[in-house]
């Protein structure tokens, strides 16, 4: 890892590995069907589309967002976005769903990552790209088991309303540091990043919450960083005796997306104080004291439990080497003074991200809820490792506790640290590489879902897949004949891992029968016994 040549070959390696295990999920996606709120919250659009084409759709899901706003919940960027399903247009358009989702996260988590590590952190691009890659695949592939990734990549009106605005945080975010850290800003970019950010009030409380702490956080530095600057020579001596203001002044470049950061909150604060929110509010489970104190709790138990399964752990390990040779660049610039304070940071951030539903539900069971959850505390978990291992090695300073008779005689301990500084990094990679390649040969036969890649590979092999889209455009025949007003559908003989969200049911009278009664203008649909 001392030559670029072998970092630039081994993100190259790692890029293509991203991209052969996306392509299943990719496919797999052509044979995805609507359901459940594709319908209900996307029959105004789709009658819209309908009866006037495009623009007019268009025009009817902003307005959807508005209506949604006065009635039923704030959150109208997301709202908006969920109205305008892509089978709307048609049903066989609905693998655009999976395949934005996807792109919008990875443009997200790659801009944010390259702004924060070459960006601001001055980290060499090829070693900054290895550790992107290998984030992805972890944030991806290892995400958790059923529900989660149903929901968060596959079924549109969660995935759109969750992922997708992740990756659209990060790709602000990464657009906030860029900012902070150019010597010219172009005049046209505080004004876009400061539509996004007012947007990006709107989305779910998750993203909309996190994305405004760290709102609050900017406008602090701003302000601190301010009055430090324009103080006296004497009272400045004075206000660097704080930690505080000495953090803040390292961050000076934020004060250029105050207004960014203002019409993030603007935006937060409106969707918080919509009238539809009144609906829900009223039905609240917990206290937010409560509320808080769960979502601690449950980050903890996830954060040091749930997620780490032994994929998760090697990949983990894999990136100890690249973080720390990272923290010899990132020195030169920044310390890593305050580990307590980054660490404390990035897990009451996301705690604060599960709060809003642990408030209104009690719970964070919904598989969507479950896949930010673990996409946003998995990358803070990164970052907290990063700081550590800068932390580690320039202030704890293991190198000089080794005395010269230890050097000498090449302890297991001298090895570990020889690694870690790099003079055997290369080997480590590739023994963590090899163990992780012949443990996941070995287990994904008898766990076939242990990737998100392989659960779609064999989704798509065993036939099911197709067999599920073959159903569904049966049913279709049926949907879309006028002659037929009583709808009676043949339940689906197949749910695949990764498709299969919900169904209607043998009640006419259930919400989801009413809602694809609606859509497609039938007195009554229902499933045969």
């Amino acid at each position: 890892m001392k030559r670029n040549i072998r970092l630039k070959a081994l993100r190259i390696i790692l890029f293509l590995v991203n991209v052969a295990a996306v392509l299943p999920i990719l496919i797999v996606a052509f044979y995805n069907v609507p359901s459940a709120d594709d319908f209900s919250m996307a029959f105004e659009v789709h009658e819209a589309y309908s009866s006037g084409g495009f623009l007019p759709a268009l025009i009817k899901a902003v307005y959807m967002g508005i209506w949604y706003y006065f009635n039923w919940t704030g959150v109208y960027f997301s709202n908006t976005l969920t109205a305008l399903a892509p089978s709307v247009f048609d049903e066989h358009l609905y693998f655009l769903g999976t395949w934005s989702v996807l792109s919008m996260f990875a443009l997200g988590l790659w801009y944010f990552l390259k702004q924060l590590l070459t960006g601001i952190l001055r980290v060499e691009k090829h070693l900054a790209g290895c550790i992107t890659s290998i984030m992805f695949f972890m944030l991806v592939q290892c995400m958790p088991v059923g529900a989660s990734r149903v929901e968060g990549f596959f079924w549109y009106s969660g995935a759109i309303n969750y992922l997708f605005m992740f990756g659209f945080a990060l790709l602000w975010l990464g657009i906030i540091l860029k900012l902070a850290g150019a010597e010219i800003v172009k005049g046209y970019m505080v004004p876009v990043l400061s539509v996004m950010g007012f947007l990006l009030g709107g989305a779910n409380y998750m993203t909309s919450l996190s994305l405004g702490i760290i709102s609050v956080c900017i406008l602090i530095v701003s302000i601190i960083s301010g009055v430090s600057e324009n103080a006296p020579l004497e009272k400045q001596i004075e206000y660097r005796k704080h930690v505080i203001v000495t953090i803040a002044e390292r961050f000076t470049g934020l004060r250029r997306v105050y207004i960014p950061a203002i019409c993030q909150l603007v935006g937060l604060l409106l969707s918080v104080i919509a009238p539809g929110n009144r609906v829900r509010s009223a039905s609240s489970v917990f206290n937010p004291i409560k509320a808080v104190l769960m979502a601690i709790y449950y980050t903890m138990d996830a954060m040091l439990g749930k997620w780490l399964t032994w994929p998760v752990i090697i990949l983990l390990v894999f990136l100890i080497p690249f973080l720390w040779k990272a923290t010899g660049r990132i020195k030169r610039f920044y310390g890593f003074e305050h580990p307590v304070i980054f660490t404390a940071f990035c897990f009451l951030l996301t705690a604060a991200s599960i709060t809003p539903p642990i408030y209104a539900t009690g719970n964070i069971e919904a598989g969507r809820i479950q896949a930010l959850f673990f996409m946003q505390g998995m990358l803070l978990l990164v970052l907290i490792i990063g700081y550590m291992c800068g932390w580690i090695r320039y202030v704890i300073k293991p190198a000089k506790l080794i005395d010269g008779d230890a050097l000498a005689k090449r302890k297991p301990k001298d090895l570990l640290e020889d690694a870690f500084l790099g003079q055997h990094a290369t080997r480590v990679v590739f023994a963590v590489s090899a163990a992780f390649i012949a443990g996941s040969l070995l287990a994904v036969k008898p766990d076939p879902d242990l990737y998100t890649a392989t659960t779609a590979m064999v989704d798509v092999i065993s036939g099911e897949a197709s067999r599920y889209r073959n159903e569904f455009d049966s049913r279709l025949e049926v949907l879309k004949d006028d002659g037929v007003e009583d709808v009676v559908l043949t339940p689906y003989s197949v749910q695949p891992h990764l498709l299969f969200f919900s169904d209607i049911t043998r009640d006419e009278k259930d919400w989801l029968n009413q809602a694809m009664a609606e859509y497609y203008h039938k007195n009554r649909v229902v499933i045969k016994d």
